[in-house]
């Protein structure tokens, strides 16, 4: 199955000696993928047609912002494939001979909300099963570790922790659009904590000092390896464990360059912050008839008050192998953040942060990244 990443161009080029239009139909939707001889009519999103310039046997598609209007990716806290069938049907008129569609449209192609890099030339297919870029993952204490993984070609997936195997996932392919992309974690543990494992079990969480020291020394989500098995061969990942802090981590979500959801854990000093801005007008505050004015009655009054919060993130000491997630987080779409207090809550962010220079341990010894986030939304409820 060929793969879309619908954040880069992706041409389809079609040919037929002495042809004079080409009419392409593209359906886009989601669930069982249909050949393209049963499509149904009610996934017709576009007819384009186009002609081929004078002397030309071909026509060139440009289809990627078309595809990405129905790639609707949300993130609520649970962790699902969002991907989307494309069938790409070329009918032309006249020429003579057979017609040629590249990249092939005959098994229809897979839409995910992906880029490449200009390096990775055109049509970006990012292949391979492991559906991120690095191969070490680093996890906080006690924290979960999740694997997006792409089922067509992938076989299973091992946990292990000092050599004893803790979990085997078999992977199964599938041709509905929710199981083109698996998050893989351990089925015993796969919340990211304690507290979240006491509210996804309607329980009561009640802070104390001695809960939180006995926490930060307890973990039973152990793992140091995870192993991901398919037809082409066997990928090993390394799994590093951040010693425990006494500053309260935050999980960040975003679609990454395979427009899969990742975590990445900021476990040091977080600070969060409040900007404010509104209009003021200066108003009479006299009364007339007695002649005299009210000194609590401000002369200088504000509206149109909003407020935005901010937070400041810093993350542990980073395998320099995850200067390529900062990069990839740093050029997402989609970023959000997980608070966990009372209930879990999950919140858009944006990353205020531009400009990053990458870290080496050549050059700095230790990789660590300070990010600022805002909210991407006001803090007065607004919305209408």
């Amino acid at each position: 199955m060929t793969k879309i990443n619908a954040r880069s161009p992706f041409y389809i080029k079609v040919e037929k000696t002495s042809m004079t239009s080409v009419e392409l139909k593209l359906y886009i939707y989601t669930g069982t993928f249909t050949a393209n001889a049963s499509v149904s009519s009610g996934t017709l999103r576009y007819t384009i047609t186009k002609t081929p310039l004078s002397g030309k046997d071909y026509v060139v598609y440009e289809v990627s912002e078309l595809i990405r209007d129905y790639l609707d990716i949300e993130f609520d806290g649970s962790y699902t494939s969002q991907v989307v069938w494309v069938n790409a049907i070329a009918t032309v008129t006249g020429g003579s001979g057979s017609v040629t569609v590249t990249p092939d449209n005959t098994n229809g192609y897979l839409g995910f909300d992906g880029y490449g890099y200009f390096e990775e030339g055109i049509n970006p297919a990012l292949s391979g099963t492991v559906l991120q870029s690095n191969n070490t993952i680093v996890r906080v204490n006690d924290g979960s570790v999740r694997l997006p993984v792409y089922t067509e070609n992938t076989t299973r997936v091992t946990f292990l922790n000092n050599g004893e195997q803790l979990q085997t996932t078999a992977i199964i392919s599938s041709t509905n659009t929710n199981a083109q992309i698996q998050y893989v974690a351990l089925s015993y543990n796969s919340e990211d904590s304690y507290k979240e494992r006491v509210l996804a079990d309607s329980g009561t969480i009640e802070e104390s000092d001695c809960l939180t020291a006995y926490l930060n020394s307890l973990d039973v989500n152990q793992v140091d390896e995870v192993q991901v098995v398919s037809s082409t061969g066997t990928e090993v990942l390394t799994v590093k464990t951040l010693e425990c802090s006494k500053y309260t981590p935050y999980k960040i979500t975003f679609v990454n360059k395979f427009g899969a959801l990742q975590d990445m854990w900021f476990s040091l000093k977080s600070t969060e912050s409040l900007n404010t801005k509104g209009e003021q007008f200066k108003s009479n505050v006299i009364n007339f008839d007695t002649l005299t004015y009210n000194t609590y009655t401000p002369q200088q009054s504000q509206f149109m008050k909003t407020g935005k919060e901010a937070i400041t993130l810093n993350t542990d000491y980073i395998p320099e192998e995850n200067n390529e997630v900062i990069k990839q987080l740093m050029m997402s779409e989609q970023v959000y953040l997980t608070k966990v207090g009372e209930q879990e809550l999950v919140l858009g962010v944006i990353p205020k942060t531009s400009n990053v220079t990458y870290k080496t341990s050549l050059n700095d010894r230790l990789v660590q990244y300070t990010i600022d986030f805002d909210y991407a939304f006001d803090k007065i409820n607004n919305v209408r």
